[in-house]
Order: C-alpha cells, then sequence, then structure tokens
C-alpha cells in the first residue's frame, strides 16, 4: 500500500514538475553539420530525397569567405535554399523541416539554385535547404551536396 502511494506521489510530481517548468519541449527536424577534412575548404554529402521532401544542413561561415554550393543528381527537382544565420527552423505540422527568413541573393525558393557562389555577409551558422519539387517517382532519390569556401 505505501508503494503505491509513493508510486503515485512520484508520478503527480513528474507531471507538475513539468509545467511548473513552464514550457514544451520543441522538436526540430533533422539536421546535418557541414564539416570539412583538416586542410579541406570542400565537403561533399550524399544524401536521398523523396518527392516533396527537405533536408537540412548548416555549415559554419565567417564574414568575407565565399561560400559555393552545388547539388547534383541524377533525378529533376533538386534544389537548394541558402539562409543566413538569423533565419528560423521548425518541424511543420506535417514533420517536414520549415525555414523561415530571407535567403541570400540568387538562392532563394524561386531561383532553383543547382549552384550558386556568393559572398557570407556575416559570422554564423548558414541554413542550406535541400528541396525535392514533387512529380516523378515517389521513392527517395540519392543527391551529392558540395559545399566550398574560397
Amino acid at each position: 500500500m505505501q508503494r503505491r502511494l509513493v508510486a503515485s506521489l512520484l508520478s503527480l510530481l513528474v507531471l507538475s514538475a513539468g509545467s511548473a517548468f513552464g514550457q514544451s519541449v520543441v522538436t526540430l527536424p533533422p539536421m546535418s553539420a557541414i564539416t570539412f577534412a583538416p586542410g579541406a575548404t570542400t565537403s561533399t554529402l550524399p544524401g536521398q530525397i523523396a518527392p516533396g521532401g527537405r533536408n537540412v544542413y548548416y555549415v559554419l561561415a565567417k564574414a568575407g569567405q565565399t561560400l559555393s554550393v552545388s547539388v547534383s543528381s541524377t533525378a529533376t527537382g533538386i534544389t537548394f535554399q541558402v539562409f543566413p544565420p538569423d533565419a528560423t527552423l521548425e518541424k511543420g505540422a506535417d514533420g517536414i523541416a520549415v525555414v523561415t527568413g530571407r535567403t541570400l541573393p540568387d538562392a532563394g525558393a524561386n531561383d532553383n539554385a543547382k549552384a550558386w557562389i556568393g559572398a557570407i555577409p556575416r559570422d554564423g551558422n548558414y541554413l542550406i535547404l535541400v528541396v525535392m519539387s514533387g512529380g516523378g517517382t515517389s521513392a527517395p532519390v540519392p543527391y551529392n551536396l558540395a559545399v566550398s569556401f574560397q
């Protein structure tokens, strides 16, 4: 009897502690860090994406660097967008990544970028959102994302 009372009190304590701290846990969509081997200035990452899908990467960049990004695949419809550090990342109701904020010039949703080179305006983590427009196959298709600094 005493064990049941203690277990009930512990359960109640855990429930009230969660609400006492006031905030629910926010789950972000998965992201992949872009890293470079020592002395290297280019990193190529393989990935897979299904139509309507979005994969998120981030890379630490310094103001004044020139960033180069390209995506290649045998499938059509795979493009990317590049966002500065003040962009926000959330998980949409459908579980897919949603990035809000302005993109870097010529690397936005309507630019259909497959290759891009641009100057980094300030230090921080830059988001690269790889997307695949719907249509064609429903199975995930492979791609390679190449990122380099000059």
